[in-house]
């Protein structure tokens, strides 16, 4: 009857050691969302997964967390945002204040389409070409959001890795919601 309960005790406490190391692992690879540039995607005070092993993984719409650039933040702010542009591609706000890319490598003008957006872009932005080894980052809150519509590029050493999935609050959790896409935009109507 000792040998049970002792041999109890011991699974009992590995539980909770497992619990314990999976709890601060959670934690110490996590990021809580500071202010409304993300939303309705993510919210203030939301607490966030962060993949930091993929950072050298990142794809076009991924929310990442990187360094906001010193112009910004004085060069101590982290920012979470959405990818747009990719190495190599054209972005551009058109006139009609449709966000516009041109993945490097195609022929093709497309339009991003991100049921989150519920304000314009913004003002018009002529056809910019995102460095080797940048991104260009939006907020899914266009109209209250910093983003490389004002402060340009994101170095690439920049990004710590993915905002993947919400960890808090738990009614919430989940992982983060993937229906951005580009949409093709018909020859001609693209500047």
């Amino acid at each position: 009857m000792r040998k049970v309960l002792a041999a109890s005790g011991v699974g009992a406490g590995i539980a909770v050691f497992a619990a314990l190391v999976l709890i601060v692992v959670a934690l110490a690879f996590s990021v809580t969302v500071d202010g409304t540039s993300m939303e309705p995607t993510l919210r203030d005070g939301d607490r966030m997964f962060l993949e930091v092993w993929t950072r050298d993984e990142i794809e076009r719409f991924d929310v990442v967390e990187a360094d906001a650039p010193s112009a910004v933040s004085g060069g101590a702010a982290r920012i979470l945002k959405r990818v747009i542009g990719m190495p190599g591609d054209r972005v551009s706000v058109s006139g009609d204040a449709q966000v516009l890319v041109r993945p490097a490598g195609e022929e093709g003008t497309y339009m991003v389409e991100n049921p989150a957006w519920s304000a314009e872009p913004g003002a018009e932005l002529e056809w910019l070409t995102v460095p080797e080894d940048a991104y260009w980052l939006l907020g899914d809150n266009l109209g209250a959001s910093t983003d490389s519509r004002s402060f340009g590029f994101v170095d690439a050493e920049a990004v710590h890795g993915r905002v993947v999935f919400r960890m808090f609050p738990l009614g919430r959790n989940g992982a983060i919601a993937g229906d951005v896409r580009l949409a093709p935009v018909e020859p001609g109507s693209a500047r």
